[in-house]
């Protein structure tokens, strides 16, 4: 359990401090390639920017966070599923403390077309992508 908790703590302090950076110094866009850009907005809807009320998002995530906290601490060996958890709950509670202290989450990647996004959207994917393929591996090894 020391592990995962060095790894949430670490990955939530880089979420934190790059969207402070991003709040405090990129409110205007900077270009580095013609498709990579630090741009700050503000997301006050779900991914994608789609529009929910704030109390559904609050709820919806505080549910979530509780199931994954819960199934993490039960948990007992280091494996996969552990992993791809803690990018996921890691990746919430970074977009929370947002919409808790901040009112909206900070987005600031902009990567070619795609909807601006911060380190929390990218440890949600992550988690969830590996999380994916581990099921899949898994029940591929059962059918077998």
């Amino acid at each position: 359990m020391k592990k995962i908790t060095f790894v949430f703590v670490i990955l939530l302090l880089l979420d934190q401090v790059t969207k402070l950076i991003a709040r405090l110094f990129f409110y205007k866009p900077k270009e580095f390639l013609p498709f990579v850009g630090l741009e700050t907005t503000q997301n006050t809807g779900i991914a994608f920017s789609i529009p929910v009320h704030p109390l559904v998002i609050t709820l919806l995530t505080l549910g979530v966070l509780v199931y994954l906290a819960w199934t993490l601490a039960k948990k007992e060996l280091f494996s996969w599923e552990t992993v791809s958890f803690t990018f996921i709950f890691t990746g919430a509670v970074g977009n929370f403390l947002d919409r808790i202290f901040v009112g909206s989450v900070t987005d600031f990647i902009r990567l070619w077309e795609l909807p601006i996004f911060n380190f929390a959207d990218i440890f949600i994917f992550f988690g969830v992508m590996l999380f994916l393929w581990y099921t899949l591996k898994n029940a591929k090894e059962e059918i077998v």
